[in-house]
């Protein structure tokens, strides 16, 4: 299969909920560029002239330098910690000339199975208040063992929680993953994002927060059920970001550095 880069919000994804959907509108198609691909829909970074540190107010800081430690509970893998640090601005690999996205490393050292896991994603912050994941390179131990993109570029995260609540959102995505020997696989997921509360409090190692958004995920299969054992809840908090994440693993905030 022909892989083309689409790192727009694709028209067909599916908007649900309480009065439209609150504050977070779906997408409609990008413009095409020469190459045939689909452009950006709208401004990528979500500037708001009325907010002088929209790092102050987002749920999902991409700010160079801002800086994450999580405590992971892992079914397989034990106890360890993730370190999550925003690289900044780059371009994106195999994309378009010109098309950048924000690079985000995370480090895991995995103590039970005494592997070292790095993962680097090139994520956008969208006008319509949802991040994208545009690209993501899979390390272990120093060595490259799998690249992945979508088409569209997929769902990583919220920016901003909806006016109302409850809020759905359906995304299906084309997903290619090429391996470290180059044998390649595609997949067609469908994930649902669920806004569930907001002004919730939450406990965790970093402190306590009282205006957490709680976020629901899950995976569907092809009957359109939830999958067992691929849900995942999250707490993200207006400028510090993932506070608390359970379900497939469990991740609690253990300290962070969020730049302006």
């Amino acid at each position: 299969m022909t892989r083309r880069w689409v790192v727009a919000l694709a028209a067909g994804w599916l908007l649900v909920g309480c009065g439209g959907g609150g504050s977070l509108p779906g997408a409609g198609p990008g413009g095409s560029n020469p190459d045939g691909d689909v452009g950006l829909p709208g401004d990528s970074q979500n500037p708001d002239p009325t907010n002088p540190d929209p790092a102050a107010t987002t749920l999902w800081p991409l700010t160079t330098g801002s800086l994450w430690v999580y405590d992971i509970e892992d079914p397989v893998h034990g106890r360890f910690q993730k370190r999550v640090e925003v690289l900044g601005p780059r371009d994106v690999p195999g994309a378009p000339a010109g098309t950048t996205g924000v690079l985000v490393h995370s480090r895991q050292d995995r103590v039970a199975t005494g592997i070292l896991y790095e993962e680097y994603s090139w994520q956008l912050e969208q006008s319509n208040g949802l991040v994208v994941r545009l690209r993501e390179e899979d390390h272990r131990d120093g060595a490259q063992v799998r690249t992945t993109t979508w088409s569209p570029a997929t769902v990583k995260s919220l920016a901003r929680a909806p006016t109302t609540v409850p809020w759905a959102y359906t995304s299906a995505v084309q997903e290619f993953t090429v391996m470290g020997d180059g044998s390649k696989d595609d997949s067609d997921p469908t994930y649902t994002w669920r806004v569930l509360e907001v002004g919730v409090t939450v406990q965790t190692r970093a402190g306590t927060f009282t205006n957490a958004v709680k976020v629901r995920r899950d995976k569907l299969n092809d009957a359109g059920e939830v999958k067992e054992g691929k849900e995942r809840t999250y707490w993200l908090v207006p400028g510090i970001g993932k506070v608390r994440e359970e379900g497939e693993r469990t991740e609690d905030l253990a300290s962070y550095d969020i730049k302006k």
